[in-house]
C-alpha cells in the first residue's frame, strides 16, 4: 500500500458545497473509520487535501469518484501524487 495525496479544487458554488458538506464529510469518516484516510481539510479557500492510503492512483481516484462532491459536480479539478512520507504518524 502506497500514500497517496490528493488535491481538490472546488467550483465556485458556495451554496451547493454548503447543502453538500454533510455527506461529503460522512463519506470521509466512513474511510477514516476503514483506516484508508489518513487526514483531510480544506486547502486554502478553494479546495481540500485528503491523505488516503491505496494500492494505486487508479484505487485513489476511486475514492474521488464515489466523493458526493465529486457526484455532485462541485469537484472541477483534481490531482493524486504518491507521497513517501519520511517523518510523522504514517512513515
Amino acid at each position: 500500500m502506497a500514500i497517496y495525496a490528493i488535491r481538490y479544487r472546488y467550483s465556485n458554488d458556495t451554496d451547493l458545497i454548503a447543502r453538500t458538506r454533510p455527506v461529503h464529510r460522512e463519506y470521509l469518516r466512513s474511510l477514516h473509520d476503514q483506516g484508508v484516510l489518513l487526514a483531510s481539510g480544506p486547502l486554502g479557500s478553494d479546495g481540500a487535501l485528503i491523505i488516503v492510503r491505496t494500492d494505486d492512483a487508479v484505487a485513489a481516484f476511486a475514492l474521488v469518484d464515489a466523493d458526493p462532491f465529486n457526484e455532485v459536480g462541485v469537484i472541477v479539478e483534481r490531482e493524486a501524487v504518491e507521497w513517501t512520507q519520511v517523518f510523522g504518524p504514517w512513515a
